[in-house]
């Protein structure tokens, strides 16, 4: 599995001060005002005022609303706010949110939020405001900062399960235990209370999950990495061993006794 960097790259609301679409728009805009200009011209070929009156019409106008444009964007913004805002407090009353431009700023795009709980403000989703005022999830996002080799094992409290919404209902995870040799990191760990072990690579050009396994009804749980077997058997376990299926297909047994609750590893 590659390697990478960030787990999600953050949905950007902020581009250049006009993004294509919008400058596209304007093109299309003055070209219409152009062709006006020129009919009138030709209509008007005897009456050349009003054809000066027409253009300079269409010529104020189209410079106005340019002008004005970034200011309407401003009121525009500050609706699409309210509403998301609205929609925020009737679809999920207990919950408190962060939303992100509160106020219009050169370069964002009009419409789009960064949104998060404030339980969780390492990661949200991005909301997007329609014409209709309609409000629908165009992504989701995590900050991105690169972690240290201890702490991946977070990663997980996005990444786990569905795809990231805000009515996902997330799962409780709690590291047990830890092995770290060189680039490889291994976490014992339990997940809504069944033990799992997820291994990792880890170095300064990035990181990535190479392996996750969660035991679905026993309390003991391996896996095998370069050359190694790692084995967790949760504190619960009450039986004073546990046999595993390795990755050769021989059957191995521990001393449940001994190990739980700590990360075996065997070479």
């Amino acid at each position: 599995m590659p390697l990478y960097k960030l787990r999600h790259s953050r949905n950007k609301v902020r581009g250049e001060k006009m993004n294509p679409s919008e400058v596209i728009t304007f093109l299309l805009i003055g070209l219409g005002v152009l062709l006006v200009i020129a009919g009138a011209w030709i209509i008007f070929r005897k009456r050349r005022k009003w054809a000066i009156v027409l253009t300079t019409l269409l010529v104020v106008g189209y410079i106005g609303y340019v002008a004005y444009y970034p200011y309407l964007k401003v009121s525009i913004h500050a609706e699409k706010y309210e509403q998301v805002s609205e929609y925020l407090a009737t679809t999920y009353p207990d919950r408190e949110f962060m939303i992100i431009p509160e106020q219009y700023e050169e370069g964002n795009t009009v419409g789009y939020f960064d949104v998060n709980d404030e339980e969780t403000p390492d990661m949200g989703v991005s909301l997007h405001v329609d014409k209709n005022g309609q409000v629908q999830q165009t992504g989701s996002w995590t900050t991105g900062e690169f972690p240290t080799q201890q702490e991946l094992w977070r990663g997980l409290e996005f990444d786990y399960g569905e795809s990231y919404t805000l009515d996902r209902k997330n799962s409780e995870i709690i590291k047990k235990d830890e092995w770290i040799d060189g680039e490889l990191t291994v976490f014992a760990l339990t997940i809504d209370g069944m033990p799992a072990i997820a291994v990792y690579e880890y170095s300064r050009a990035g990181y990535g999950l190479m392996d996750l396994q969660v035991a679905e009804d026993k309390l003991f749980v391996s896996t095998s990495a370069e050359e190694h077997t790692f084995i967790y058997v949760d504190e619960r376990y009450k039986e004073k061993t546990a046999a595993f299926l390795v990755e050769s297909g021989e059957t191995m047994s521990v001393d449940a006794t001994e190990y739980k609750g700590k990360l075996l590893v065997v070479e």
